[in-house]
């Protein structure tokens, strides 16, 4: 008998065209049996030719220590993913927003000072950077000072501080206005001040500072100097301000810190108003003994 006879075999129970593919039987719903069952598969140059199955008690792999570790996913029922309670996803995003839970229990909705510009020790000595900080700090002060408040004034400027040195190690190549431009826009969005909340689109910031389109390149990396990255998991719940998050506090406004606040205050309350409903909820033993009584 050649390779192929057994295709034109008379006898066999089920058909076979070359371009079928032959069903997996060991994952195909099987009838419900009381005992643990092997399925066998024969193949025949990679061709399955047979399959069969049997008890696990009468084969002889009922003593194989790996039929105890055997996994079968496809027979199991998923578990039920519990839903979160509603306020876990606010405080786990206003936590990134303020840097830490520790940070987030202890905030309040202290103004930010009048501050005057501190120019990083780096930049000391060399008169070129100097001048492009001072020209920053002019733009950014003018915004500030035009559209904002002082609060936002004094945010700027720490944000300058702290992102300047990387941003002007280049030196001449920098332009103080799109300097200043990605710090505003930055700022501006991690206080939750864009449009329609805000006095200021993007598009007139731009224009104010006389650059023919944003630096957004440049944003980005103000956005990485004085951020995290922010975690797949934590996301903007409804409801929430729109903020750019940076995880930290010396740059948010009173007004921002007191938003802040009233979100994690409400998620506290909703927090303790179930877990009080929940504690004066009999238990099933509770209710069993009621009803026998």
């Amino acid at each position: 008998m050649d390779g192929s006879s057994w295709m034109d075999d008379p006898w066999r129970a089920e058909s076979y065209e070359m371009d079928d593919p032959v069903p997996p039987y060991w994952l195909m719903d099987q009838p419900p049996s009381p005992d643990r069952t092997v399925a066998y598969v024969v193949l025949v140059d990679g061709r399955v030719i047979d399959t069969w199955q049997e008890s696990l008690h009468d084969s002889p792999w009922r003593h194989d220590p790996r039929v105890e570790r055997s996994h079968r996913p496809w027979r199991e029922e998923p578990k039920p993913v519990p839903e979160p309670r509603p306020w876990v996803e606010t405080v786990r995003w206003l936590e990134h927003v303020v840097g830490g839970s520790d940070v987030l229990a202890s905030l309040a909705a202290d103004p930010l000072p009048d501050e005057e510009f501190e120019l990083p020790e780096l930049a000391f000595g060399d008169g070129d950077v100097v001048a492009r900080f001072r020209r920053t700090v002019a733009h950014l002060d003018g915004i500030a000072d035009t559209f904002f408040d002082v609060e936002l004034r004094t945010a700027f400027r720490r944000a300058l501080t702290a992102a300047g040195p990387h941003l002007f190690r280049n030196g001449s190549s920098i332009d103080p206005a799109q300097t200043a431009a990605a710090i505003s826009w930055t700022l501006i969005r991690a206080n939750g001040l864009k449009p329609p909340i805000g006095p200021l689109t993007q598009k007139e910031l731009t224009a104010r500072l006389g650059l023919s389109g944003f630096p957004s390149s440049r944003a980005h990396a103000v956005n990485r100097l004085l951020g995290v990255p922010q975690p797949a998991w934590v996301r903007r719940p409804a409801g929430a301000l729109d903020l750019e998050v940076l995880a930290r506090t010396d740059l948010l406004t009173s007004r921002t810190k007191r938003e802040i606040c009233s979100l994690r205050d409400r998620a506290r309350e909703a927090e303790a108003q179930v877990v009080a409903r929940e504690s004066t909820q009999p238990t099933d033993l509770e209710l069993d003994l009621r009803h026998v009584s």
